[in-house]
């Protein structure tokens, strides 16, 4: 059934208003996200769809009533809103037709660590929301097996990593964890190899055997992997580079080493 919102008290506003604080998220496990492909990605991938909003104009189309259908399948509250109060809450150009809000599913770093044959990406301390999202559509399309946030990372349910990631928070194990000598630490004792990606090494990412369970990491987007990341790995590896600019988006570093991942363990399965 359609709800009609009726204003900027109404509790899905007000809670759509809320959610863009890191800590509302946390605090109500949910996030939201927006744009019709997204949503429906969201529906389906798995990701726990609450609610679903739609502006008044967009309620006409075919694209609308196909969302509303799948809402009813799933049990999804769907409500109706101007574009006019979206755009008050949202400081967003276009205002969005169609936005979810979503149940925030994180993972135990054990269960991703656990996984058979693993390939698990470590990201340590990533600042940038626009980076760390399309870090998340890589690991994805290289089907690693988890995702482990580690140290400061921005929060991978705020708006500009969800749009970043298109809809790779649903798809990937995503766990947040603070210590990344734990981490590490952890991984060890499950098997995994430690590969970190640096400029300042000698060592070629191609050098490395990745058809072992293995745990890549990135670092900051400006300092790279801390001092504690480079003594506790196994491997730190370079990507070489033929120009002047002697650094990488993070999101292509890492892109880089796991298509190499890639490449050796399905070679390996040929031999």
């Amino acid at each position: 059934m359609l709800q009609i919102i009726s204003g900027q008290k109404d509790p899905v506003i007000k809670l759509l208003r809320e959610l863009q604080s890191e800590e509302a998220r946390r605090r109500s496990n949910r996030y939201f996200v927006e744009e019709r492909e997204i949503v429906r990605r969201a529906f389906d991938f798995g990701g726990k769809v609450e609610s679903l909003i739609i502006t008044d104009r967009f309620a006409k189309t075919p694209e609308a009533a196909e969302l509303i259908e799948r809402a009813a399948m799933a049990g999804t509250d769907v409500y109706q809103s101007t574009e006019g109060l979206i755009s008050k809450i949202l400081d967003a150009k276009p205002t969005p037709e169609c936005m979810a809000i979503i149940e925030r599913v994180v993972s135990p770093v054990s269960e991703i660590l656990a996984a058979d044959r693993p390939l698990v990406m470590m990201v340590e301390s990533c600042e940038n929301a626009d980076n760390l999202g399309m870090l998340l559509r890589s690991t994805d399309a290289a089907g690693v097996t988890g995702v482990i946030l580690a140290a400061n990372t921005t929060d991978p349910f705020s708006r500009r990593v969800v749009r970043a990631s298109r809809g790779a928070v649903f798809t990937m194990p995503i766990a947040i964890h603070p210590d990344s000598t734990r981490i590490i630490n952890e991984a060890r004792v499950n098997g995994l190899q430690i590969v970190s990606t640096s400029a300042n090494t000698d060592k070629n990412y191609t050098d490395v055997d990745f058809s072992k369970p293995t745990m890549i990491i990135v670092g900051n987007e400006h300092t790279g992997i801390s001092d504690t990341v480079r003594e506790l790995s196994d491997w730190v590896v370079r990507i070489p580079m033929r120009g002047k600019i002697n650094s990488l988006n993070i999101a292509v570093a890492a892109s880089v080493v796991m298509y190499e991942a890639v490449r050796q363990r399905e070679l390996k399965q040929t031999l």
